[in-house]
């Protein structure tokens, strides 16, 4: 696979001194590496590693593989190493590549040492002096740094970072500024939709109270116009009857006084 060839040929990039402690623990990091690159997401993950170019920052010694992408090449230890920031971070912490940019030999390996027995010398380390705060300001960063290119590159990575921790500080407080503002803004906004929302619920209620006031006038004057056609009909039905019994009274008066009449002309004929 392009993987497993990939990784062989970074492996045959190193040095193949079996008493090398940094070689045995590369070596079974890019066994591990290819056991897992070899499998599903990390095969894909591996193959579209290419180089970088923030990488000249971080890594001042490497350069970019003009014939392919996914390689690196350490221009101190004129090695082609795999395109990855923790590859090459682990590379500029091994003892060689160490010894290679600073270009002594009081570097050496923990197995090397144990077997070659050196008699115990004091060992005299040279600390740099302090830099005053005009050199730290001023543009050339490695002016103060004439003792080691090791103290000049991991001086240059800490400027680095630190300039990467401002600015990071610095966006972190804009973007809390900005999302507080939000936050208020969006606090308003939605104090003044509850507002809205409640003044509109108070408008349908007293339209629907006006509504229901006005069905109830309707409703009560309907009942009163049938109420006093009810009372008119009985008014019309009760005169009615009583003209009745006030014509039946006149007949029956008439006939009680027409026999009455009659009664008094039979009895002065029978006189």
């Amino acid at each position: 696979m392009a993987e497993d060839s990939d990784m062989d040929e970074n492996m045959s990039g190193l040095d193949d001194d079996p008493n090398d402690s940094d070689y045995e623990q590369q070596k079974l990091t890019f066994k591990a590496r290819k056991k897992r690159g070899s499998n599903g997401k990390w095969k894909l993950y591996y193959e579209n590693r290419i180089f970088k170019k923030e990488w000249l920052d971080l890594f001042p010694w490497v350069e970019e593989d003009p014939e392919d992408p996914k390689f690196a090449i350490c221009r101190a230890c004129n090695r082609k190493i795999k395109a990855h920031k923790g590859i090459l971070e682990t590379h500029q912490k091994t003892k060689k590549h160490l010894k290679n940019l600073s270009g002594s030999d009081d570097i050496e390996d923990d197995d090397e040492s144990r077997k070659t027995e050196r008699p115990s010398e004091p060992k005299v380390f040279n600390i740099p002096s302090q830099p005053t705060m005009e050199q730290i300001l001023s543009d050339d960063q490695f002016s103060f740094f004439t003792e080691s290119p090791i103290d000049a590159a991991h001086q240059a990575i800490t400027n680095l970072i630190d300039k990467l921790v401002e600015k990071y500080h610095e966006n972190r407080l804009e973007n809390l500024k900005v999302q507080n503002q939000a936050i208020l803004q969006l606090n308003v906004e939605r104090a003044n939709l509850i507002r809205t929302e409640n003044q509109r619920k108070l408008e349908r209620r007293e339209m629907q109270e006006t509504n229901n006031r006005e069905a109830l006038a309707l409703k009560l004057k309907f009942m009163q116009q049938q109420h006093e056609t009810k009372i008119n009909c009985m008014e019309r039905e009760r005169d009615a009857k009583l003209k009745a019994v006030e014509q039946q009274l006149m007949f029956a008066r008439q006939e009680y006084e027409r026999k009455v009449k009659l009664l008094d002309q039979q009895l002065q004929s029978m006189k």
